[in-house]
């Protein structure tokens, strides 16, 4: 015989409906943790991985110009290659953005006019200082460099 109770009906509704409920929030957040945990895999095999550097160039002592500029950057994140630009005469302080692909070198030189101290650094994200130098004398050049995690989104401390 059918059960003709419609609060009993109603009852078992409510109750699947909880039940699916709490089946989607697990999948949802299953799915999460997942993603979460498997984020540097997928972008490795994703390719195309590049690090965000701010280069600095400042002048410590001499005048505010340096004679030459030289950074290297990746132009093309799917591509292992990477350019070197070559700037003239430049004012100081002076800063670029630029995009280093994962593993490679990142490289900024600042040569100061004359008898001069020049400084460098290279930012990660514009924040975080992963490399300084100083000129080592008068009229020689500051330079920074460091190879960039080959881990994406893991730049060790």
């Amino acid at each position: 015989m059918a059960d003709r109770n419609p609060s009993s009906r109603s009852s078992r509704g409510t109750l699947l409906l909880i039940l699916l409920g709490f089946l989607v929030a697990a999948l949802v957040v299953g799915g999460v943790l997942w993603a979460k945990s498997h984020i540097t895999w997928i972008k490795e095999q994703r390719g195309g991985n590049g690090w965000y550097l701010t280069y600095e160039g400042r002048s410590v002592r001499g005048e505010a110009r340096a004679t030459a500029v030289r950074y290297r950057h990746s132009p093309d994140q799917f591509k292992t290659k990477h350019r070197d630009e070559q700037l003239g005469a430049t004012k100081l302080p002076w800063s670029t953005k630029v995009v280093v692909n994962t593993g490679a070198e990142a490289r900024v030189e600042v040569t100061p006019a004359g008898d001069g101290i020049a400084s460098c650094r290279i930012l990660l994200d514009g924040v975080r200082v992963v490399a300084k130098g100083t000129s080592p004398g008068p009229g020689k050049p500051a330079v920074c460099d460091v190879i960039t995690s080959s881990t994406p989104e893991k730049w060790p401390r």
